[in-house]
């Protein structure tokens, strides 16, 4: 088969107006990866569905096992399958990138009977790309195979701190390196620690290493008395300090300690502001361990909400659990990252910031809040003759474009606005039969809702599928 042909192809499997019956074929007569695009869609139609389940090819039930369109209760239909491969695929989910696009996950009880499969290799897979209840996750973690721990808990995002402290003493070393790696607690006697500072190949590994061992007085002396720059920063960040340190740390030479020093929660405003540190726009800060720890407690995040460091503001936007009045400050705040990052976590960001976050921001991750409901839609048009490709893009979500206009788009310099009209259900037929033989955008035609049936049928034929 053709590239050409197998990429059409490709686009029809997940074309929202191919009819069953093309599905099905796909599903039948094509071979590899190209039969996983039709549980990739944003529904899976029962035939397909009742198909898949009864196929005899473990590759075909493996791909409804893991399709980002298919429910929940389609993807357990398959946990008592036969194939223990087939069940862990179910048990794992699909792998859908981009926090706002969520795929069903699997019904309570079927991931309780999933957390009980006979087969190891099943368990450990369970909740690696969709979440399971809390009560599942208990039973996983006390799983006998300390190969079960190990996954549960380097999958269970966010776990209670309750949950994996226990396990920093089980008697799989691989168990305890898990969680202590979640805990992002560094184990060890005080000499061990030194050992691992001074054997350390880079400044990231000693930071961290000082920044989440246990502290004796004794030990955050001797790991003071280093002079390494990077020791001192994992330093000013482990919340067992003793305050002196912290005193003697917030007036230290480098900049990067002093920032460090001044982002620790228990600082008052007063003393935060007597450090000399500075955040740029630019400037990345990586949250310390309490911040995931803390992301449900009302009074710490609302302190770092109303905090006059921007490092602060930045912790508490990483809470998707802020009240509407926090919400409403940090979308005005005058951080940029601060508001970016409130896009990126909280299910309740305003829709005009989305915008406004989107048409700002540089990175590549952009795009990754468009799935929010609250994004607009009202009003897009305007973009049409926008320098950035990427908010020409956004006028195929506007309800009231003509299609002269996307018609107009679909002819755009840039290929990636090209494929976006020609996923639109206002594309002229004609204009889309021209973007499938496009090189750049025919895999996007296919995909077309104004396809006609005889081109879905050129498609066919043309890669072979009876």
């Amino acid at each position: 088969m053709k590239r050409a042909d197998l990429v059409r192809l490709d686009g029809l499997a997940r074309n929202p107006a191919a009819p069953d019956s093309v599905l099905l074929r796909i599903l039948t007569g094509a071979e590899g990866p190209v039969r996983g695009s039709v549980f990739d869609r944003d529904d899976v139609p029962e035939p397909v569905c009742d198909a898949a389940v009864s196929h005899p090819d473990r590759e075909v039930r493996g791909y409804l096992a893991v399709g980002r369109g298919a429910s929940g209760a389609q993807r357990a239909r398959l946990a008592a399958d036969p194939d223990p491969w087939v069940r862990s695929r179910v048990a794992a989910g699909p792998e859908v990138h981009g926090r706002w696009r969520k795929a069903d996950p699997l019904p309570d009880e079927v991931c309780a009977a999933l957390a009980r499969d006979e087969d190891r290799q099943v368990r450990a897979w369970l909740g690696t790309f969709v979440p399971v209840p809390d009560e599942v996750w208990a039973l996983l973690l006390a799983d006998p195979e300390a190969k079960v721990r190990e996954s549960a808990l380097y999958h269970w995002r966010r776990a209670p701190i309750e949950a994996v402290r226990p396990l920093l003493d089980d008697p799989d070393p691989a168990v305890r390196r898990a969680a202590a790696h979640v805990a992002d607690v560094v184990l060890g006697s005080p000499a061990e620690i030194l050992e691992q500072v001074a054997a350390a190949e880079s400044g990231w590994e000693r930071r961290r290493t000082a920044a989440g061992t246990v502290l004796t007085d004794g030990l955050a002396d001797r790991l003071y008395a280093t002079g390494d720059e990077d020791v001192r920063a994992g330093l000013a960040a482990n919340q067992g300090l003793p305050d002196r340190l912290v005193t003697a740390l917030a007036s230290d030479d480098s900049p990067a300690v002093r920032l460090a020093v001044s982002l620790r929660p228990e600082l008052t405003e007063e003393r935060r502001a007597a450090i000399d540190w500075h955040v740029g726009r630019e400037d990345r800060i990586h949250p310390p361990a309490w911040v995931a720890q803390s992301l449900t407690d009302p009074v710490l995040m609302r302190a770092c909400a109303e905090s006059a460091h921007p490092g602060m503001r930045r912790f508490a936007a990483y809470s998707p659990h802020l009240p509407g009045d926090l919400v409403a400050r940090l979308a005005a705040d005058e951080d940029f990252v601060v508001r970016m990052l409130l896009c990126e976590n909280h299910p309740a960001a305003p829709g005009e910031l989305l915008l406004e976050t989107l048409l700002e921001s540089p990175f590549i991750t952009r795009f990754e809040q468009l799935p929010q409901p609250q994004f607009p839609r009202a009003g897009l048009a305007r973009f049409a003759e926008s320098d950035d490709p990427g908010a020409r893009l956004l006028v195929a979500r506007d309800p009231e474009a003509p299609a002269e206009l996307i018609e107009r788009l679909s002819h755009d310099p840039s290929a990636g606005v090209r494929g976006v009209m020609a996923r639109d259900a206002r594309l002229p037929a004609g204009r889309l039969l021209e973007l499938l033989d496009d090189p750049e955008t025919m895999g996007a035609a296919a995909e077309g809702p104004a396809l006609p049936r005889t081109a879905m049928e050129a498609v066919l034929a043309a890669a072979g599928i009876p």
